[in-house]
This record gives C-alpha cells, sequence and structure tokens, in this order.
C-alpha cells in the first residue's frame, strides 16, 4: 500500500491516487502479508475473489 500525503492512498491496480475512505483493502485470508488497495471502479472489476477478504474502511490508516 503506498499511502500520499498522509490521507490519500495509490490504487494498486490502476495505479490512480484517491482518498483514503474512498478505497478498499483486498487481503489473502490465509497471508495477511498479501494486501490490494482498490479505487471502486477496479475493485468492481476485479471482485473478491474466493479466499480473499475485503476491508471497506482503512481510515485508521492514515496518518
Amino acid at each position: 500500500m503506498k499511502i500520499v500525503d498522509g490521507d490519500k492512498v495509490e490504487c494498486d491496480r490502476c495505479e490512480s491516487v484517491f482518498p483514503i475512505a474512498d478505497v478498499s483493502l483486498l487481503e489473502k485470508e490465509t497471508n495477511r502479508d498479501y494486501e490490494r488497495v482498490l479505487c471502486a471502479e477496479c475493485l468492481g472489476a476485479v471482485g473478491v475473489p474466493k479466499g480473499y477478504s475485503l476491508r471497506r474502511d482503512i481510515t485508521h490508516l492514515a496518518g
């Protein structure tokens, strides 16, 4: 996850920058080291594959 200016984050798929409140975090359930930040458009294209979980609120990561 690439945090920009403390309250924005770069989508791991399209590489656009969004406010942290507007993105979701896709995680591999068996391996918390695999995390991908996705904007709403990319999440719609990818969905949540089997074996993954989705966290919609990651605002606690802003710094």
